[in-house]
């Protein structure tokens, strides 16, 4: 083989492979909503042994204690905002590097890189699932981008909001929602975003009570590569919003009326639980994530984990 045809084959096969691994969907629920078969997309979606999304429960939970959260810049409204259509969810992507996020156990300093929606939520709370997740995805300011940050441990963190339905609108969706007009019936189409938009509106006022794990990407390659935060307390948004969401089309052209991953077995991880009473409380100090994680398994194995 001459190179020149090495070259043209190692070109094509990349084309190909990124082609495949985009041929995802989420299963079609059943006349009463309900998914009967989960999805199976290969590889380490299907054989990881630390997967999201998650049960978070309780029950499961180990007691943290971490450092408060330092959010950089996030009350400022996101330059040159475009909202797409990714044939998966709608999404908002960041350009602006000065967005930052560290504190709260991560271990270093995170850029925003986007955030996305999942109707209804991925994650549940003690076994009750919400209307809508919002994710703010982060990469490690070490990595120049989320990809490259995505195939080291511990280089991405996502933080999950929940939201409830509530009987009024929330304000700060309807931007996105008023958006999503105009890509609607196209997968792939993006718009600039009919407002201003500061993810800062988008996060609970109480950001000292959250879950904490690591796990993985919620869509393929499903990369285990995720530190995981998602707070506990949640915000509203109404029945009719989360309606419109459903509205979107994915790739195929068909209305994405659910966009959320079936649970995931937590194996042998910790599940960190703190509060507001507890980050950077007394006593234990401020213990970064991985000390608390590797804790954590430890009481696992010795079956103290209550």
């Amino acid at each position: 083989m001459t190179i020149n045809r090495l070259v043209s084959f190692v070109a094509i096969f990349g084309l190909l492979t990124v082609a495949s691994a985009d041929e995802w969907h989420y299963p079609t629920p059943e006349s009463n909503g309900v998914i009967k078969d989960p999805e199976h997309w290969g590889g380490q979606c299907d054989t990881g042994r630390r997967q999201s999304p998650i049960d978070l429960t309780h029950k499961a939970a180990v007691r943290g204690d971490f450092s408060p959260f330092l959010f950089s810049n996030y009350m400022n409204p996101i330059r040159n905002a475009q909202l797409a259509n990714t044939g998966h969810s709608v999404q908002i992507d960041n350009s602006d590097p000065s967005v930052t996020l560290y504190g709260g156990g991560l271990p270093g300093k995170f850029v925003l890189d986007q955030m996305h929606f999942h109707w209804g939520s991925e994650h549940t709370v003690n076994g009750v699932r919400y209307g809508l997740e919002l994710h703010m995805v982060h990469h490690d300011a070490r990595y120049k981008t989320l990809a490259e940050a995505a195939a080291v441990k511990n280089a991405v963190a996502v933080l999950g909001v929940l939201f409830h339905v509530a009987n009024q609108d929330n304000s700060h969706l309807e931007v996105v929602l008023e958006t999503s007009d105009d890509i609607r019936d196209v997968a792939g189409k993006s718009a600039p975003l009919k407002g201003r938009l500061s993810p800062h509106n988008l996060l609970p006022r109480n950001r000292t009570a959250f879950f904490r794990y690591e796990g993985s990407l919620t869509t393929p390659t499903c990369a285990e590569s995720v530190i995981w935060t998602v707070f506990t307390e949640s915000l509203p948004v109404s029945l009719d919003q989360v309606e419109l969401f459903k509205t979107i089309h994915d790739g195929a052209g068909h209305e994405l009326v659910n966009n959320y991953r079936s649970l995931q077995p937590l194996n042998a991880r910790a599940l960190v639980y703190t509060t507001d009473m507890t980050v950077g409380g007394s006593g234990a100090g401020l213990a970064p994530v991985t000390a608390i994680v590797l804790a954590a398994v430890a009481l696992v194995t010795a079956g103290r984990l209550w």
